[in-house]
């Protein structure tokens, strides 16, 4: 990422030291539903930009941080037609764009972080989270399909982000679909070409719809039918009556979700909000050059019955437009979901034994004669159905506090790896400032060196040992250059490489750094 040479060469591993919070392998977990907030908003810009806009009301914020109330943990932002223009896409590659900045100054002060953006041309997709869940959030992968001039321009398309959040796994699909009101077949392509050709590379989870939870939102362009028959005029007409009821049943989107032709594995709230395109910039009156049509949706899926203890649900609590912001011929739309979240709790195998050894499933296989005959076959069971198993998935790396970092020296960490923690192929540590507000904005990074690079020059007995619990020593350059008078955090990042799954494993505690003293010459001494 930097082009300097990373420092395998000088990366000791060695014998953890016993510690009673060390991860113990007989250590179970179970499915502790908890609930989540996201709140998502979907609008397309019309390639302008955020200045002199307050973007706090499209967030649900208030003024200021202090008076907000019941934050939501996720905020998800899913922008259209971004200016792509080639400069500002040169000034992308180096700072975020102008957008992201905006949100981000807004998010920062009630501690929100960026976790991912993904950008294809216009289509642009952020996630924030608060930072108390940044540990939680697992396997993050992008992806994104062109479908504009037939699959080789990215004015069309989407761009995706999947991620696991406290073991649940969620795909958020940012889409902008073929236009014009006699373009639905091509819309119903679009959409059938990014469900095929998005491909992801975590286990159960390649497809978008294997995913626990889906949310799929957009400037989707479906329009109101009966282009021949209901004027521009008549609709805007039937909206100032307030009849949206009778006018939904002209929307392009219902009819082919009805007829199972696309998006029939999504729900929606039907909009109770009037059409929000296409307005005169700057105004909220129609532009009438286009029928008004609801082409701006926030559509959801859940996988119910993905875990046989736990069965997921989402609550949408809130679905509407925002007419105050009319820099666009497009209005933004919001929607807030509460997720059932499956959270891992860990447990011990002898507490599980004390706990539940005259459970009632238990004392049934036996009566029954089953091929259940002992508690711990009723353990083993219980595992292989997913009710009680091993936790794998939040494991994570401890760094040994940093009592002194000497700026232009070379400056060795110490941080312990749990049993179990499967080492990616490309993972990396970074030095970034506390308090962070993007999981971009390292400011030097070292690879580690996973046991399967080397495996195969060690014997069974010492690739047992790299699999258990074990400290590990990492040396950062002297060329890492860290200004003085601030305060700095280790992250672990577990990663397959560029472009591929990413998750955040490991946070250092705080440390500051200083500048040794240089030794007086012969020259000074008296």
């Amino acid at each position: 990422m930097f082009g300097r040479k990373s420092s395998k060469r000088r990366r000791k591993s060695y014998p953890a030291k016993q510690d009673h919070r060390a991860y113990n392998p007989c250590s179970l977990v179970r499915l502790l539903p908890i609930a989540l907030r996201i709140y998502i908003v979907t609008w397309n810009v019309s390639t302008k930009f955020p200045e002199n806009i307050s973007l706090n009301k499209l967030l649900g914020l208030e003024t200021r941080p202090e008076q907000d109330t019941h934050l939501p943990d996720v905020f998800v932002v899913g922008l259209q037609e971004v200016n792509a223009q080639p400069q500002n896409t040169l000034y992308n590659l180096f700072k975020d764009d102008l957008w992201t900045q905006k949100f981000k100054e807004v998010l920062k002060e009630r501690d929100y972080v960026v976790i991912k953006t993904e950008q294809m041309q216009g289509l642009l997709l952020s996630v924030f989270a608060r930072r108390k869940h940044l540990l939680h959030l697992r396997q993050v992968e992008t992806e994104y399909t062109r479908t504009g001039l037939g699959g080789i321009w990215g004015n069309k398309g989407a761009v995706s982000i999947r991620l696991n959040l406290y073991g649940s796994s969620i795909c958020l699909v940012n889409a902008h679909l073929a236009a014009h009101d006699h373009m639905l077949e091509e819309r119903i392509n679009d959409y059938e070409r990014i469900v095929q050709e998005q491909k992801f590379h975590v286990k159960a989870k390649e497809t978008i719809f294997d995913h626990d939870y889906v949310f799929w939102f957009g400037d989707l362009n479906f329009r109101l039918t009966g282009e021949a028959t209901t004027s521009a005029d008549e609709i805007r007409a039937m909206v100032a009556r307030d009849e949206l009821k009778q006018l939904i049943e002209k929307d392009q989107l219902l009819l082919v979700r009805r007829e199972r032709r696309a998006f029939s594995q999504l729900q929606e709230r039907l909009p109770q909000f009037p059409p929000t395109f296409k307005f005169e910039h700057g105004s909220n009156e129609y532009d009438m050059k286009r029928r008004p049509a609801w082409t701006d949706r926030i559509l959801y899926a859940v996988n119910e019955n993905n875990y046989r203890n736990v069965r997921l649900a989402v609550e949408q609590t809130s679905y509407k437009s925002h007419p105050s912001y009319s820099i666009s011929d497009h209005k933004p739309v919001t929607s807030e979901f509460t997720l059932k979240i499956n959270r891992k709790s860990r447990q011990n195998v002898e507490h599980f034994r004390n706990e539940h050894n005259n459970r009632l499933s238990y004392k049934l296989a036996m009566a029954n004669n089953t091929d259940v005959h002992s508690f711990d076959d009723l353990v083993a069971d219980l595992i292989d159905y997913g009710q009680v198993y091993e936790d794998t998935t939040e494991r994570t790396i401890t760094f040994k506090p940093i009592e002194l970092w000497l700026v232009g020296e070379p400056n060795t960490i110490e941080y312990t790896i749990p049993n179990g923690f499967e080492e990616s192929n490309a993972d990396w540590i970074g030095i970034y400032r506390e308090n962070f507000t993007s999981l971009s904005e390292y400011l030097a990074y070292e690879y580690t060196e996973t046991y399967k690079d080397k495996q195969h020059q060690l014997n069974e007995q010492q690739l047992q040992h790299m699999q258990n619990t074990r400290g590990v020593q990492l040396t950062f350059s002297e060329n890492v250059s860290l200004p003085l008078g601030t305060r700095y955090q280790l992250l672990y990042f577990q990663s397959t490489g560029t472009r591929g799954v990413t998750g955040l494993v490991g946070i250092s505690p705080p440390f500051a750094v200083e500048k040794r003293c240089p030794s007086p010459s012969f020259d000074e001494i008296d």
